[in-house]
């Protein structure tokens, strides 16, 4: 291109020299972002519907975080203000190369067509730096008179490594993967592209939620965590956790404008709506709770005050372990984080009526409840409400409450109503290595009662203590004869009772299951091997809840004198499930004791179950739902299951009332002389003449 003159050149490279603008992103963007939708609104930008996109827009000048992420509905005006309008102030404020990352390419096409094109085209202050070369301008890449360069691409690793940008956008970022051509998140790359600025660098997130909460049983352990999702809500549970709060006009408190549908109190129990919504004429229904309840003072807030309860005058973001005065007055303190992270609830959003907030999570319901689909649920709890979902088939698991009801039981004490007692024990290997026991007391029709639970983390070795290691040592494994093989446990008249059975997992690190072959066999010739179940876990696709095999040799040779009981893992965990939701006692009910420690409810509830009925662990521990797993199999293989074959009222002598008719129950007197009996004999010493004359034969 040529000029009839010096000026025009000078003129252009001037504003390459331009020093940034000292204005808020929120100010830059009303200033240089026009608007024209086709059938809609035409002027500038503005955040007078949006006030709660100011804070986080001008936190994208921030020089003391590196991120900030929004997770949000749809119809809050986010893309609006996070994306465009961030784009404008850059552009004409504080220019810096930028790369925008759609979810896919398509998407990337589209959002520069219909976004970038038609803001640069309507705005002037962006029109007028649009660099006058055609080459500079095309669907992914656009080039300004100041030198800086947009680039609109999609997530996979080429789009996302190797170039330095100051400022990096994901929107929609739960619908990317998880991970990126095996590179790691979008957000990690997309962060790492500004590490070059140092402070200047930034990097923006922003999405509805779309990923699962997979535990069921999740409590928040502060006012604004958010389940432990990926995705989005994972960055956010990272940052500073901010939440919307709104002053109610009444008592003027302020309460948090949450995600979801608590607001709306006067609305049934989703229990109780899975049978009204068949027949019910759901917009009536839903405008009848389309009203807003204060949580301090009950008053009821009709949504034609939701765009005076987000007046940026009133209104407030708050940070976790924050809080508000009725004066509007932040107090607290924030937690320390690189990232800025905001909340904004469903019932907040400008461009979402409550009544069809409601009602569109009232079709969802009727669509579960005439179909078993819960997808149309799904989208509006996401897009809509604002939350991650919790899938219908975990829905069950949640109000399971087995803490709030234990009992008063002494350990080490068999209860009265208990026919026989039951032992397990779980190999745990690495550099925490134990065997994990539980001793289980079982009663008529299942209903059960845990008497002891305890961890062996230490033994014996040539008069020194170390630690157990039952993948090494062989002779470890001998602690299990004595703690739980010979163990009895005390009745109420002063009588004890013996362990009926021990079932031991023989799977682990390598070296277990061979030590655990020897151990049985070192049982054998005590005569005890009648007493202990190896047992390993089995297939899905089993179908008998457990099969007694033969374990086999490294070379495949069947060892006839090793039994193993294939364990079907997830039938006996959807008989522990139902155990669980039992609230009265009765057959399968679990007595929990109040002596047992949180952390055993935790290790209760690691595993949840997946649609097809497959458990997949969520937690780490999850040994007291393995062992309560393996005392069922065991009472499968006594014929005492759910399939079992032996009568409750004619039992065999080791499942009789606690009366000497029944084979386990010993007296004090008859319990000393088995100890006795099984104490290990003292060596004979052998003469200085006996050992030269033995050493000599070497």
């Amino acid at each position: 291109m040529t000029f009839a003159s010096a000026y025009p050149v000078i003129r252009a490279a001037a504003i390459a020299f331009r020093p940034p603008r000292r204005v808020s992103v929120a100010q830059g963007a009303a200033e240089a972002l026009v608007i024209r939708q086709p059938g809609g609104y035409s002027g500038n930008w503005s955040a007078t519907e949006t006030p709660y996109m100011i804070e986080p827009m001008n936190m994208l000048a921030s020089r003391r975080h590196e991120a900030v992420c929004f997770v949000g509905p749809a119809r809050t005006g986010k893309t609006m203000g996070l994306l465009d309008g961030w784009l404008a102030h850059v552009i004409t404020c504080d220019p810096g190369d930028m790369l925008v990352v759609q979810m896919s390419q398509e998407k990337a096409r589209e959002f520069s067509k219909t976004r970038v094109d038609r803001a640069i085209r309507n705005s002037p202050q962006l029109r007028e730096l649009m660099s006058m070369r055609g080459h500079d301008d095309n669907t992914h890449d656009k080039l300004f008179r100041h030198g800086m360069w947009l680039k609109i691409g999609w997530p996979s690793a080429s789009q996302l490594s190797s170039s330095d940008y100051r400022y990096v956008a994901l929107t929609d970022y739960d619908r990317m993967a998880d991970n990126i051509d095996g590179e790691g998140s979008a957000y990690a790359l997309g962060l790492k592209r500004t590490t070059t600025f140092l402070s200047r660098g930034m990097c923006m997130v922003e999405s509805s939620p779309g990923r699962d909460i997979a535990d069921p049983h999740w409590k928040p352990s502060t006012q604004h965590e958010a389940p432990p999702v990926t995705g989005v809500v994972g960055i956010y549970n990272r940052s500073d956790r901010r939440r919307w709060y709104w002053q109610c006009p009444d008592c003027r408190d302020y309460f948090e404008a949450a995600p979801g549908l608590a607001l709306f109190s006067t609305l049934p129990a989703e229990h109780e709506l899975l049978e009204e919504v068949r027949a019910a004429n759901l917009p009536a229904l839903a405008a009848q709770h389309a009203r807003v309840v204060c949580p301090h003072c009950g008053s009821l807030i009709d949504a034609k005050h939701k765009p005076h309860l987000n007046r940026i005058e009133t209104a407030r973001w708050v940070a976790d372990g924050q809080a508000v005065t009725p004066e509007g007055e932040v107090i607290g303190e924030a937690p320390r984080s690189s990232i800025a992270g905001y909340w904004l609830g469903g019932v907040a959003a400008a461009y979402q009526k409550w009544d069809s907030l409601i009602l569109r999570y009232l079709q969802g319901l009727r669509e579960y409840v005439l179909s078993g689909s819960d997808l149309t649920l799904k989208a509006t709890v996401n897009t809509d409400q604002g939350m991650p979902y919790l899938p219908r088939h975990l829905s069950a698991e949640k109000d399971v409450g087995i803490e709030s009801r234990t009992e008063e039981l002494e350990r080490y004490h068999v209860p009265e109503e208990a026919r026989f007692l039951l032992a397990t024990a779980d190999v745990q290997g690495g550099t925490n290595a134990r065997f994990v026991c539980e001793v289980r007391a079982f009663g008529p029709h299942l209903e059960s009662w845990l008497v002891d639970r305890f961890s062996l983390t230490t033994t014996e070795r040539s008069g020194v203590t170390a630690q157990v290691d039952p993948a090494g040592y062989p002779e470890d494994w001998d602690l299990l004869t004595e703690k739980l093989v010979r163990a009895t446990y005390r009745l109420a008249d002063g009588r004890e009772m013996r362990v009926l059975r021990v079932a031991v997992d023989t799977g682990g690190e390598a070296g277990t299951t061979p030590n655990a072959y020897a151990w049985y066999r070192r049982l054998r010739r005590e005569g005890l091997a009648s007493r202990v179940l190896l047992v390993k876990g089995g297939s899905h696709a089993q179908e008998k809840p457990m099969i007694k095999g033969t374990a086999r040799a490294s070379d495949g040779r069947p060892m006839h004198d090793m039994p193993v009981w294939i364990v079907n893992t997830d039938y006996y965990k959807d008989v522990i499930a139902a155990s669980l939701r039992r609230k009265v006692p009765g057959p399968g009910y679990f007595h929990a004791p109040k002596w047992l420690p949180q952390a055993y409810f935790d290790e209760l509830k690691a595993e949840i179950r997946g649609a097809k009925g497959k458990w997949k662990k969520i937690r780490t521990r999850n040994e007291a739902l393995d062992l309560w797993v393996y005392a069922l199999a065991v009472c499968e293989a006594l014929g005492y299951g759910a399939k079992g074959r032996l009568s409750w009222d004619e039992p065999p002598e080791w499942a009789r009332l606690q009366t000497d008719a029944n084979s386990e129950v010993v007296s004090p007197e008859e319990r000393r002389a088995e100890r006795a009996a099984a104490a290990p004999r003292k060596p004979r010493p052998v003469s200085p003449i006996a050992k030269s004359d033995w050493s000599s034969r070497l």
